[in-house]
């Protein structure tokens, strides 16, 4: 399996998700103005006309970003649902996020759940770079010991030969 595939597998599915969702929050709910009027889809995740627009935005982008650049979509999606989660989690219950987006512990629990598979998605898309990287520092940390064996022996050697001339 070729390593993007984790990736565009992520953002198209993700992407898929996101625009479903983004269309039954907007059919739900489209109110962009009143905070109170925030409704929750499916009696559990708060949605309001914001949030249905920043996961159709999402979504879109998931989908359109799914051929071309999937590792792109998979870290900048991770990184956003992620801090999002966090952020959201954080916070109290009912807390408004960037403004405008309802955030109760379902609504952050799924960004955090979507952020971290696209940081898990990247990672895995990246994984020979990530491992051929680790692996580099090892055998370079192994030539720094050689190289400090090899300086100990040299010196030793000096110091023999400098004994032995003192004695002569």
């Amino acid at each position: 399996m070729e390593r993007t595939a984790y990736a565009r597998l992520y953002a198209t599915v993700t992407g898929a998700f996101l625009v479903l969702l983004g269309f039954v929050s907007l059919l739900s709910n489209t109110e962009f103005q009143a905070r109170e009027l925030t409704s929750e889809l499916l009696g559990f995740y708060a949605i309001n006309g914001w949030s249905g627009v920043f996961h159709v935005a999402a979504g879109l982008l998931g989908l359109l970003l799914a051929r071309p650049l999937p590792r792109l979509y998979a870290l900048l999606a991770g990184i956003v649902f992620t801090g999002l989660g966090i952020w959201g989690i954080l916070a109290a219950n009912g807390t408004w996020l960037l403004g405008g987006l309802p955030a109760n512990r379902w609504a952050n629990l799924v960004n955090l759940l979507i952020g971290l598979l696209g940081i898990i998605a990247y990672a895995a898309s990246r994984w020979d770079r990530i491992t051929a990287f680790t692996g580099s520092l090892g055998s370079r940390f192994e030539k720094m010991a050689e190289n400090r064996r090899q300086k100990r022996r040299r010196r030793k050697i000096r110091k023999r030969r400098t004994a032995t001339k003192s004695r002569a």
